[in-house]
């Protein structure tokens, strides 16, 4: 068994034969020495023009923590449903260890190192619903905080129901929940359309994670949605 990873992986041999995987690539820090790992291969294929995620878990073992090399071309929709069924493996197995975390794999340009992002408590939801709805059915629970949903489209990003413009999320919301807050803690609420590809969620997601502090959690949930189904998704 693997016992620390700390180079970029760019190309893998598997089974042999050659399958190349191309990580998302963050300017982001994040843990770069695991120990005692399992490996989970999501390839990208293209068959009758449909992209297809390919996934390899053939030597995970439960009782190790479990890194996640998805490709970083692939959509959401394409291999969410994989990850939540191993999420599950993972935690419930017959060999599984408490203490054993879920990581997603990123090539770190800083660095210069493959890293990794824990995402244990993330519960994703994928039923075309969206975070407001979530708030209003529970209004009970949320209502001592201040509520801020985010929603990530392949083409634009909203905070509630303003629309941002590139590269200018992070210090907008940063203001917008110091204008907001009136003595509240913030909570944001997480909303990624399906069609979003890996490498822009995986850098949303980081993004996101550094703005958290005692004042600001996020919600675990996250919400997968087809904008298809949802008509004020907020994706125009």
């Amino acid at each position: 068994m693997k016992k620390v990873i700390i180079l970029i992986i760019s190309v893998i041999l598997l089974s042999c034969s050659q399958q190349e995987i191309k990580l998302p690539k963050l300017a982001t820090k994040g843990v770069q020495e695991i120990y005692d790992h399992s490996q989970v291969w999501i390839f990208f294929e293209v068959k009758e023009g449909d992209t297809i995620a390919n996934l390899n878990r053939k030597n995970t073992i439960s009782s190790t923590h479990w890194i996640y090399n998805i490709d970083n071309r692939l959509p959401l929709k394409s291999f969410i449903s994989s990850i939540i069924n191993l999420q599950d493996k993972h935690a419930n197995g017959i060999h599984s260890k408490e203490g054993m975390h879920n990581y997603y794999s990123y090539a770190d340009t800083i660095s210069k190192k493959l890293s990794f992002f824990e995402f244990d408590k993330t519960v994703y939801k994928t039923d075309s619903l969206l975070s407001k709805y979530e708030i209003k059915t529970n209004s009970e629970l949320y209502k001592s905080y201040n509520n801020i949903n985010l929603t990530f489209n392949p083409e634009n990003t909203w905070i509630n129901d303003a629309k941002m413009e590139n590269g200018e999320l992070k210090n907008t919301l940063i203001d917008f929940i110091d204008f907001s807050a009136e003595g509240k803690k913030t909570m944001l609420h997480l909303n990624f359309n399906q069609n979003l590809s890996y490498q822009n969620y995986l850098f949303y997601r980081t993004l996101i994670e550094t703005i958290q502090n005692t004042n600001i959690s996020i919600n675990q949930f996250e919400y997968i949605f087809d904008p298809n189904k949802v008509p004020d998704c907020g994706c125009q």
